[in-house]
């Protein structure tokens, strides 16, 4: 059971959608994949076509088999639910309260026999953070090739070193991801050979390309694996999955 988190310094980086395709991407393998939403945008529940009348989610279920949702996409979820503001500050204080919330409840699923969890997250740093670097193995940094995302990088791997000096948290592989990467954009190209220049070894070894056919394939409740399996989207989202599955 490989658990995967995907974390980002900054919001609005297209963090959810890529968690959803590449958890697909992965079942293309014939692998069985979870995804738990602990973002209280609760949002993975719409790439993965839950009612939208539906309140349920992790918050007030907890992680458990139980509570598992299919998608028809082949790929299991758990979504983060719609909850009051009463309930998400309570529930974020327990995890406040408790560190290894997440990593326990996640070694409950252990006889299911996923494959792989993949974990979607908040931006920044939030109580989320702590939770998913200690039960995750491998962490993905989604960034855009702009500005924004290179100065949160420096902040980001500040805050994870700061995280690894508690001796209860283990220690997980970091990459940097880059996502909507535009080919013709001449201060996309000059962020990127900034990131390279900076973290090196820590950037993964593709980006995601900006592609229109992932949200036309969202407004038409596909992945857009499935919608265009030939765009270039698809194409990188599958070279993801063959670097995750190669490092397993």
């Amino acid at each position: 059971m490989h658990v995967i988190s995907l974390i980002s310094g900054k919001g609005g980086v297209g963090k959810t959608t890529l968690t959803s395709n590449l958890a697909i991407a992965l079942s293309q393998r014939d692998k069985r994949v979870l995804v738990i939403d602990l973002d209280p945008q609760n949002a993975v529940r719409h790439h993965l076509g839950m009612d939208p009348n539906d309140d349920a989610g992790l918050v007030r279920e907890g992680i458990f088999p139980e509570v598992i949702f299919e998608s028809p996409f082949g790929v299991d979820f758990i979504p983060f639910g719609r909850v009051t503001e009463e309930e998400l500050l309570e529930f974020e204080g327990e995890l406040e309260a408790r560190p290894a919330w997440l990593a326990t409840a996640i070694s409950g699923l252990q006889d299911i026999g996923y494959d792989y969890i993949l974990l979607d997250t908040p931006p920044g740093a939030t109580v989320y953070l702590p939770q998913v670097l200690q039960a995750a193995a491998h962490a993905l940094i989604v960034v855009l090739a702009d500005a924004a995302s290179y100065s949160s990088l420096g902040k980001m791997f500040k805050l994870l070193a700061e995280y690894g000096k508690d001796p209860a948290t283990k220690t997980c592989a970091t990459h940097i991801l880059l996502n909507q990467m535009q080919e013709n954009s001449e201060l996309g190209q000059q962020v990127r050979a900034a990131m390279m220049d900076s973290f090196g070894s820590k950037m993964a070894p593709m980006v995601i390309h900006r592609d229109a056919l992932v949200p036309e394939a969202l407004a038409y409740e596909r992945s857009v694996l499935q919608y265009a399996p030939h765009a270039q989207a698809s194409r990188d989202i599958q070279h993801l999955a063959d670097w995750l599955a190669g490092r397993k």
